[in-house]
């Protein structure tokens, strides 16, 4: 039998969204106190998974209390609308920023076709409107008290995008990243930078990455994927993977070399990292999305 929940500190719960059929690829978090709360959604296409997880924990939809996508992202934020329609007593909380665009997930949806094609985002699932009075927007930082000792500090974390929150558990000093570090996946022992279009800023993302390093974080809960009990290592690898990225992918460009030829160099370089003849699909195209990210970054910027 398939098992999508998991513990991984007290009350609180990694759900595998076992995104289009992967394992270990795309996870949201579960915060169970006096009040409930999800932390990333996952794919539209997902959504079932996650109240599947839900139901291994003994977490009605109706005891849900707070959905919080840390970024629109759809791989982050896809199922949240699906998942209100089912949570009638939940608020959503998300980046002031965000919120335009989970009301009306039109522009985002658009914006991810021109990057993985429209095939593609079918597969992921069309995101669905958030009401608006259901949602309440983050500025800078905010404070969420869920009860039973439990208290959350949402803090703003740009650079991977200028609507991306992450979440600290201000008692347990256990930091819900979103995207604001790179992605190790389980079973590949490297990092990849997550440098998405349209919005990348690396500037942005170093300042945000020694900004949390400095709470001094006891463990990281990643959604690519599962929890980290080494944060120095995916702090300063995240830094230092993006910055070598940067500076092979603007040296390819001065050589003259197009988008597809410097994507398949970057793959390649990953795959012998990582020492495998040939990098899974999903690690494939996250490695294509990030190359095109800081392409078009220096595009942006040259």
């Amino acid at each position: 039998m398939q098992m999508f929940a998991s513990k991984v500190s007290e009350g609180v719960y990694l759900l595998d969204t076992v995104a289009l059929g992967h394992r270990n690829t795309i996870g949201a978090y579960v915060i169970r106190s006096s009040k409930v709360a999800i932390v990333d959604t996952g794919y539209a296409s997902s959504q079932q998974n996650i109240f599947e997880g839900l139901s291994e924990i003994g977490v009605s939809p109706s005891e849900v209390d707070y959905i919080i996508p840390t970024h629109v992202h759809l791989d982050h934020a896809g199922a949240s609308g699906h998942l209100m329609a089912r949570m009638p007593n939940a608020k959503l909380i998300a980046h002031e920023r965000a919120v335009p665009h989970l009301a009306d997930p039109s522009r985002l949806i658009d914006s991810a076709a021109k990057v993985f094609g429209r095939e593609i985002i079918e597969l992921y699932g069309i995101p669905l409107p958030v009401p608006g009075e259901r949602m309440t927007a983050v500025g800078e930082e905010m404070s969420l008290d869920l009860g039973g000792g439990t208290t959350a500090t949402l803090m703003h974390a740009p650079g991977h995008a200028p609507h991306q929150i992450c979440v600290m558990l201000d008692r347990q000093k256990v930091l819900l990243t979103g995207d604001a570090v790179g992605v190790v996946y389980p079973g590949m022992k490297l990092l990849i930078p997550t440098t998405p279009p349209p919005s990348l800023d690396p500037r942005l993302l170093s300042d945000t990455v020694d900004r949390l390093a400095q709470m001094d974080p006891s463990m990281l809960l990643v959604p690519h994927f599962g929890a980290k009990d080494d944060p120095g290592f995916l702090f300063d690898n995240t830094k230092a993977k993006m910055s070598d990225w940067v500076a092979k992918i603007a040296s390819m460009r001065n050589e003259g070399l197009g988008f597809d030829q410097i994507a398949e160099s970057m793959v390649a370089e990953v795959a012998a990292e990582a020492g495998v003849g040939d990098l899974p699909i999903y690690a494939k195209v996250l490695v294509r999305t990030s190359t095109m990210g800081i392409h078009h970054y220096l595009q942006k910027n040259a």
